[in-house]
């Protein structure tokens, strides 16, 4: 089937979802399997949305039967296996016919610990809501994105942290609407993050031990008491040393950053590092992180977590 086998436009809606680091996370002990509500599993922890990520345009057309395609800036693509979930969810759920149009435009890297499948998820699922007028609230809309992160075992927090933005402390298992976070925001600080390498979050998550999820749990409780960003980062460095992610091609930058006086981690999961400064700071880490390979990036933080940006019908 081919667009030009498709009629009008009868509504477009864009979505945003910012981009997302972990520092450090707590998995949930019970496996996942078919008696497990995806809705109460995902992980404990804490991490910070940054306002660069992904925006999702929907637009529907009348057609003769239900389809979609999915383009990640403007190319077609068959490799979005957390948003096919998604749209499949949308297509298989509820009585339409349309043709979908779902274009991804993720101004981050891919694969680097950002949360481009949560946010890619999230803001899709919003803007498949939206547009199709299912009228799911907007926890039942993130709740299908963070089964779809389970399900394609790509995330286990991402979706729920996305969804409410700032520096986030997961401190319960579950879902947006069921997992409660505490939410800091950080109106004065910036995010400079490095992106090295690519890794694997399936192959990392299954080597994943019991002594680093007790670590983990100990790490949400003490942030909890302090609420502090440095003590973010550096628990963040202790929890990414303890997995054996600071040698390598991290180990330089961490160190001249440390030399400098600035606290950094390595995100989970990525050859990404990354730190949260004040604006007089920011000089002083892009100045040692430009002298390393790698994409860098300086974002301001965002408090607001996913949003419906633009909705029309026709």
């Amino acid at each position: 089937m081919t667009t030009s086998e498709t009629g009008d436009l009868v509504a477009r809606c864009t979505a945003f979802s910012p981009g997302h680091i972990t520092g450090f996370f707590e998995k949930p002990k019970d496996k996942k399997n078919q008696n497990t509500d995806l809705l109460f599993y995902g992980s404990k922890g804490a991490g910070f949305s940054f306002k660069k990520g992904v925006t999702t345009s929907v637009e529907l057309y009348k057609s003769k039967n239900k389809w979609y395609q999915i383009y990640i800036n403007n190319l077609l693509t068959n490799n979005a296996e957390v948003s096919e979930w998604v749209a499949q969810y949308y297509l298989d759920k509820f009585d339409f016919t349309y043709y979908i149009k779902i274009n991804h435009f993720i101004d981050i890297p891919i694969g680097y610990g950002l949360g481009t499948s949560g946010a890619a998820a999230l803001s899709l699922s919003y803007a498949l809501n939206k547009a199709l007028d299912i009228k799911f609230l907007k926890e039942e809309a993130a709740q299908i994105a963070h089964i779809a992160e389970i399900e394609c075992n790509t995330g286990l927090g991402t979706v729920i942290s996305e969804f409410y933005g700032g520096l986030e402390i997961r401190t319960s298992f579950g879902a947006p609407g069921i997992g409660k976070v505490t939410k800091i925001e950080l109106d004065n600080y910036k995010a400079i993050i490095l992106c090295i390498s690519p890794l694997s979050t399936k192959k990392i998550l299954s080597n994943y031990s019991n002594n680093a999820n007790i670590l983990g749990k100990k790490m949400v409780e003490r942030l909890l008491l302090s609420k502090d960003v440095n003590s973010f980062l550096r628990m963040s460095y202790e929890f990414a040393d303890f997995l054996g992610l600071t040698k390598g091609v991290c180990a330089k930058p961490i160190e001249e950053l440390n030399n400098s006086g600035i606290d950094c981690s390595i995100g989970m999961f990525g050859e990404t590092i990354f730190t949260l400064v004040p604006p007089n700071e920011i000089s002083t880490v892009t100045s040692v992180l430009k002298k390393f390979r790698g994409t860098l990036i300086v974002s301001d933080i965002d408090n607001r977590g996913a949003v419906i940006e633009n909705f029309d019908r026709n």
